[in-house]
């Protein structure tokens, strides 16, 4: 799996889709000015506000379109490649890898449970997965998001359990 960023300079959207084997599996419209990010994936659609607890703490709150919150992601202080995202009760963990290409990693309980990975755009190199810029980390928030929300998703979950078991 891979993100790819669609680009529109006349667009207040940023639009990301996660792509694989040719197949979109999810469609991320963000939107900047009222932080939200609209998900779909197949016939099912949410809408997340992502809201910065503020820039010392790493910790961002997702929010439902009803304004309940419903998970949060945090960024480790001492590894900023590091983290964990929760969605509901389902707690995820991540890391980001740039050997060759840059690379997500989400992990299940420990670091020795790898479920899911994906690359990310080209145009990302290493230098830039270490910033702090405020561009990067929505990107970044946006990509962990994306990717657990389509884990969570019941037929995933399915679809996981078929291979593991194949």
């Amino acid at each position: 799996m891979n993100w790819e960023i669609i680009s529109n300079e006349r667009s207040s959207l940023l639009e990301y889709r996660l792509i694989d084997h040719n197949d979109c599996k999810v469609i991320i419209k963000y939107n900047p000015k009222h932080q939200s990010a609209r998900i779909s994936c197949g016939g099912h659609h949410r809408l997340f506000f992502l809201e910065s607890a503020g820039s010392l703490s790493g910790k961002t709150f997702f929010k439902n379109e009803y304004g309940m919150e419903i998970g949060n992601l945090v960024h480790d202080k001492f590894h900023p490649k590091e983290g964990s995202l929760v969605i509901d009760a389902k707690k995820y963990q991540y890391h980001l890898q740039n050997d060759q290409s840059p690379e997500l990693v989400i992990f299940e309980g420990n670091l020795n449970n790898q479920l899911a990975n994906c690359s990310l755009p080209a145009q990302q190199n290493a230098s830039q997965i270490n910033t702090t810029s405020n561009a990067q980390t929505v990107n970044n928030n946006c990509y962990l998001l994306g990717l657990c929300w389509y884990l969570f998703l019941p037929h995933t979950i399915e679809n996981v359990v078929k291979f593991a078991n194949a």
